[in-house]
């Protein structure tokens, strides 16, 4: 029988929670994962605003925490994380950040590339 390496997956999220999308996202990416993908999900400008809890409902309330807890990868671009105010402190444990250069060689290594970006 012949054996095959998991997929590469990564997914590219520009837009912030309140982008009609966004749970939807959340939900695919969760999905790959599940189907045995190797998932990165990359955030950057206000997708950035997912990692951070809703008021009052504990740590794990933000929005990108299915992706984490599903066995996914998170990865920040600290750029723009940076100047909206998120630095290394504010993020959840298990997501770290990289620069838009990892994010060119993520896509560029990956079976699938899919960017949310509009």
């Amino acid at each position: 029988m012949e054996s095959r390496c998991a997929p590469k997956v990564v997914i590219l999220l520009l837009r912030s929670p309140e982008w009609t999308p966004y749970a939807t996202v959340v939900r695919l990416a969760s999905s790959f994962v599940a189907a045995g993908a190797r998932l990165t999900f990359f955030v950057m400008d206000d997708a950035i605003l997912g990692l951070v809890p809703v008021h009052g409902r504990g740590p794990n309330s933000f929005p990108l925490f299915p992706v984490l807890q599903s066995g996914a990868e998170i990865v920040v671009c600290q750029s723009t994380a940076e100047i909206r105010g998120m630095g290394p402190g504010g993020l959840p444990p298990g997501v770290r950040f990289e620069t838009q250069v990892q994010l060119g060689q993520l896509a560029g290594s990956a079976d699938l590339f899919l960017p949310f970006t509009a």
